[in-house]
């Protein structure tokens, strides 16, 4: 039984016998999603697959008893649990997020926590339709994120999380608003311009043939920075949440 408190300031604990989260009597969720390998077929590289039924697992709304009230109309805090393996020959990952700007500005969509195992998280600016029939892409990068690190998300940005690795993956997220890209696009476009694939026992970054001129993905770490901000990433994130509160609504602003 490995104990997540240190991570996350949460009694969250992870047991890797049968592979479940279990959370203490104080920590509560307002609901379990176990998201389907049906629901993700519009972003996957082979949308033949029959198999595995469940993907990954999300719990929403995670907040410890008597802290909820405060925060649960401006932030929402979720975990995901995703497991290590292959969707086909492409790595696991989860649906594909986007938060529109009203305007070009240096704001906040999401933050991510790292509280057990290896993350990478791929992250794309389209350009401008302009009546382009095909999509294309400004800027792309390929984020590392290993446990005990956070990444700040901007707007403007479709991103989705993949596990690589060989073990299971825990993460968190904050944000104002649950909100998946369009998926009635995404089904034309057959998801975002790159995919993570595993190909001759290595792993692989292949084109999305959708898309047109897609620059090479740029690999970087945590220390790399797509937004401005002043927020305190040396804590936990749920901290952040308990001790920052009124910055990170005024830095996180979801449309």
């Amino acid at each position: 039984m490995l104990n997540l408190l240190d991570h996350c300031s949460l009694d969250i604990n992870y047991d890797l016998e049968t592979d479940a989260l279990l959370y203490g009597e104080q920590v509560k969720y307002d609901q379990k999603q176990k998201i389907t390998l049906r629901q993700l077929t519009p972003v996957l590289l082979n949308k033949s697959l029959t198999y595995p039924e469940y993907v990954y697992e999300e719990y929403n709304g995670v907040f410890l008893e008597g802290e909820k009230d405060e925060a649960k109309t401006t932030l929402s805090y979720d975990v995901f649990h995703i497991p290590p393996g292959l969707l086909g020959i492409e790595y696991i990952k989860t649906h594909i997020y986007f938060s529109n700007p009203e305007a070009e500005s240096d704001q906040i969509s999401s933050l991510v926590e790292v509280l057990y195992g290896q993350l990478s998280i791929i992250v794309q600016k389209n350009n401008p339709r302009n009546g382009c029939p095909f999509p294309s892409i400004k800027e792309a990068y390929l984020i590392r994120l290993k446990q005990g690190e956070r990444y700040i998300l901007p707007h403007g940005y479709y991103y989705d999380f993949v596990n690589t690795s060989d073990n299971p993956v825990i993460f968190s997220r904050a944000y104002k608003k649950y909100a998946l890209a369009d998926y009635e696009n995404i089904k034309k476009e057959r998801g975002l311009g790159y995919y993570c694939i595993r190909k001759n026992g290595r792993e692989e970054i292949v084109l999305n043939p959708f898309y047109r001129n897609s620059p090479c993905i740029e690999e970087v770490d945590s220390e790399f920075c797509l937004v401005k901000h002043e927020l305190n990433t040396k804590m936990s994130l749920y901290d952040l949440i308990r001790k920052q509160l009124k910055l990170l609504v005024k830095e996180i602003t979801n449309p």
